[in-house]
């Protein structure tokens, strides 16, 4: 196979060349005869990313006095909100159980990419991966859907293959090359069961040649990648069994494809963003829609995991770029502030619990670094909850704190451990 056709089967099947030095290490027991690895069935991240910079004030911080929409917030259980429509009340109400709300964070910039980037990676920094990435990469990097992401920051820095292609008669066509046409099962395929053998034969025979002879870190590293690239054909397969109609519904169509993925067993995280957000005119008119838009993928996602039947697997971590100014504009709009907010749910994650706090003119106050809630000032040793604190006890959580690639991508010291999760 010469160079071109090697690069156009990994990028048809969403793998990056040269993208994971992980990438083969389960194909020991592939390439002598026991298959393919085991199919993934630990905890499944997922991030939703509301791109462009929302407002916590209309949303799990609610301030009355800062907002021209409401007077009073909300409560479902002890976690407020403001009341901005049927899917907030959906949101809050039905999953405020499973749901820990961190108010207070502290972005530390106004910038759209640095943001962004600090919210998913938990490093101001560029360098880092997107948590979801990094627990793809460290949980089970040889999946053929490992890391599945649309848009927002989703950097993987080389410790698994992104997967972009959500479009499901491209899945089809990974899952069954052989099909004339893919999406009938009854379709005549190009070639005989026996030629089918005797081809998978010879490639397995050629596979162990190629192997055999290469010696360089990179080469191998290239042949693993190919592997890789090949058994995920086969294992859409088992996608294909799971995959619902597909909803008219964009954003709803993504969320059936990730949890189709993890319940075939070849999906391990997910990265989600949805835009918007950036609504420097006419705030409440642009943002409240979009915030309901949000909520209610949110909604559908765990609508879907539950349907599929593995809501007790899934840990969703939502988030944005930053928040907005605590007073509108000339334009009634609401431009960039460095307070933000982020949302933990599902498995593992104590529900009904709120941690960090801001003033009623949205600033950040310091907190008791034990208790998380009861203010304290600097002198007295309080702390401002940061993006990192979040994605420390989401690794420990999702048990990845102590894997190779988050040696690589380390969040400081013991001292910055917070008890976000109790």
């Amino acid at each position: 196979m010469n160079r071109r056709d090697f690069l156009k089967l990994s990028s048809a099947t969403g793998l990056c060349v040269g993208g994971s030095a992980l990438l083969g290490q389960a194909w020991a027991d592939g390439i002598s005869g026991t298959g393919a690895p085991q199919g993934y069935a630990g905890k499944f991240l997922v991030m939703v990313q509301a791109t462009g910079g929302w407002d916590p004030t209309l949303l799990c911080d609610p301030k009355p006095g800062l907002n021209q929409t409401y007077n009073a917030p909300s409560m479902a259980g002890n976690v407020a909100y403001a009341p901005i429509g049927t899917e907030a009340d959906l949101f809050f109400g039905d999953h405020n159980d499973k749901m820990t709300v961190i108010n207070g964070v502290d972005v530390a910039t106004n910038n759209h990419e640095a943001g962004r980037r600090h919210m998913a990676s938990g490093r101001l920094g560029a360098g880092y991966p997107n948590l979801a990435a990094l627990a793809a990469g460290t949980l089970s990097p040889q999946s053929p859907m490992a890391f599945l992401t649309f848009g927002g920051y989703d950097r993987t820095q080389g410790v698994v293959a992104p997967v972009r292609d959500g479009n499901n008669a491209r899945v089809q066509e990974m899952a069954y090359p052989d099909r004339i046409n893919p999406g009938d099962e009854l379709s005549a395929t190009y070639h005989s069961e026996t030629a089918k053998s005797i081809i998978d034969n010879a490639r397995q025979e050629r596979t162990q040649s190629l192997l055999g002879s290469q010696e360089l870190p990179r080469y191998q590293q290239s042949i693993d990648t190919l592997l890789t690239a090949r058994a995920g054909a086969g294992e859409l397969k088992l996608l294909q069994d799971v995959l619902p109609e597909p909803d008219g519904n964009g954003d709803f169509r993504k969320c059936q494809l990730l949890m189709a993925a993890y319940k075939a067993g070849i999906g391990v995280a997910a990265n989600m963003s949805m835009g918007g957000f950036d609504t420097h005119d006419n705030h409440d008119g642009n943002h409240i829609p979009r915030m309901n838009n949000l909520l209610a993928v949110v909604n559908f996602l765990w609508a879907e995991a539950a349907r599929q039947g593995v809501e007790e697997q899934l840990v969703v971590l939502v988030t944005s770029d930053f928040g907005r100014t605590p007073n509108y504009n000339g334009d009634n709009g609401k431009d960039h502030w460095s307070v933000s907010s982020m949302i933990a749910m599902g498995n593992g994650i104590p529900g009904n619990r709120v941690v960090g706090r801001t003033t009623d003119g949205h600033e950040i106050e310091n907190v008791d670094p034990t208790t998380l809630t009861d203010p304290l000032t600097e002198e007295e040793g309080g702390v401002r909850i940061g993006p990192k604190h979040v994605h420390r006890v989401v690794r420990d959580l999702l048990d990845i704190s102590d894997g190779d690639p988050s040696a690589l991508f380390p969040l400081g010291t013991e001292d910055d451990h917070l008890p976000i999760f109790g």
